[in-house]
C-alpha cells in the first residue's frame, strides 16, 4: 500500500512537471501562431487612440500627458508600443505650439519578438495644428512589439505561483488516497491473512475468508470460501479412500498368508495314506474355495476404490475449472 502511494505521489509530480511543460510548448506556439495578427490588431487599436486624442483640442498637448498611461496600459498587455513623431509634425509643433515633441520613442531591445507598424497620415482636420503638413503626409508611426521572454518570464511567474497550491494540492491527495486505501484494502489483506493461515497450517482447511461487503473483495472472499468447502469435500473422500486401500491391503496379506498355509499343508498330507489324504485335501480344498471367494470379494472392492478414486479426479478437475 506505501508502494502505492508513493507511486502516486511521484505520478502526481510528473503530471504537474507536464503540465507546465504543455503550458510553455503551449506559449510557444501561440507566440509563432496567433501572435502576430494580436500584434497587428494592437497597433491599428493604438493608432485609433493618437488619433482620437488629437481630435480633442489641444491634442498634441493632452498627449505628452496620455502617451505614458497607454504605455502602462499596453505593458500590462506584455506589448512595448511606440509612437515616433515625423519631421514635419515635429516642425509643426514647434511653430504652432513652441514645444519639441518627442512622443514615445521605441525602446526595443536584443531577442526573439515581433512587430507590426501603423503609419498615420494627415486629413483636413489634422492641418490646424501640423501647419506644416499637406493632406496624405504622414505625421508619424505608432510601433507595438511583443517579446517572447516577457511571455516567458509571465509563464514563469505563473508557475512559481501555483507551485505553493499545487504542493499542498499533491499533498492533501496523498493523505486522502492513503486513508482511502486503508479502508478499502482492509478486506484484501484480510483474504491475505486467510491465505498466509491456509500456507502454514499445511492440511487445515478451516480458516475462512471474512464477507465484509457485496463489493468484488466480498465476491472474492466468497468465491474462496465456497474453494476451500469444495477441496474439503475432495480431502475427505481421499480419506476414505485411503481408508479402504490400507483395509484393502491388510485382507489380501491375511489372504496371502492363508493361501501359503493351505499349500503348505498339501505338500505336508501328500505322504500319508489315501484316506487320509482325500480328507484333508477335502478340507484344504474347502479352505482354498473360501480363499477364492474373499480374493473375488476384495477383487470388487477394488473395482469400488477405482470408482471412487474417478468421482475425486472428476471433482478435483470441475474445481480446476471452476478457479
Amino acid at each position: 500500500m506505501f508502494h502505492m502511494i508513493r507511486d502516486f505521489f511521484l505520478l502526481l509530480l510528473l503530471v504537474a512537471t507536464v503540465e507546465m511543460g504543455i503550458r510553455y510548448a503551449l506559449v510557444r506556439y501561440q507566440f509563432a501562431s496567433t501572435e502576430q495578427a494580436r500584434v497587428d490588431q494592437a497597433a491599428q487599436q493604438l493608432s485609433n487612440d493618437v488619433k482620437s486624442i488629437m481630435l480633442n483640442s489641444g491634442g498634441p498637448l493632452a498627449a505628452q500627458t496620455v502617451y505614458p498611461i497607454l504605455k502602462r496600459n499596453y505593458d500590462d498587455l506584455g506589448l512595448s508600443i511606440a509612437v515616433i513623431p515625423s519631421d514635419v509634425t515635429v516642425e509643426s509643433m514647434k511653430q504652432s505650439f513652441k514645444i519639441d515633441v518627442q512622443g514615445l520613442q521605441p525602446i526595443w531591445k536584443d531577442g526573439p519578438h515581433l512587430e507590426s507598424a501603423v503609419t498615420l497620415t494627415a486629413e483636413q482636420f489634422c492641418l490646424n495644428c501640423h501647419v506644416k503638413a499637406k493632406v496624405g503626409d504622414v505625421l508619424g508611426t505608432v510601433k507595438v512589439g511583443s517579446y517572447l521572454d516577457r511571455k516567458e518570464t509571465a509563464w514563469w511567474t505563473e508557475v512559481k505561483l501555483t507551485a505553493g497550491s499545487l504542493s499542498l494540492k499533491i499533498l492533501v491527495h496523498t493523505i486522502l488516497l492513503f486513508f482511502l486505501l486503508k479502508a478499502r484494502m482492509e478486506p484484501l489483506l484480510s483474504l491475505r491473512s486467510t491465505v498466509s493461515r491456509l500456507a502454514r497450517g499445511l492440511v487445515d482447511l478451516s480458516p475462512r475468508a471474512k464477507v465484509n461487503g457485496a463489493d468484488e473483495f466480498g465476491e472474492l472472499a466468497q468465491d474462496l470460501n465456497h474453494f476451500l468447502d469444495r477441496i474439503n469435500v475432495v480431502v475427505t473422500d481421499l480419506d476414505q479412500i485411503l481408508n479402504k486401500v490400507v483395509d484393502a491391503s491388510g485382507r489380501l496379506s491375511s489372504l496371502n498368508r492363508d493361501l501359503e498355509q493351505t499349500i503348505d499343508g498339501l505338500r505336508e498330507t501328500s505322504s500319508r495314506s489315501t484316506e487320509g489324504q482325500m480328507q484333508g485335501a477335502s478340507a484344504d480344498y474347502r479352505a482354498l474355495a473360501q480363499t477364492l471367494r474373499e480374493m473375488a470379494l476384495l477383487e470388487a472392492n477394488m473395482q469400488n476404490i477405482a470408482q471412487s478414486g474417478q468421482q475425486v479426479l472428476h471433482r478435483l478437475t470441475h474445481v480446476e475449472k471452476s478457479k
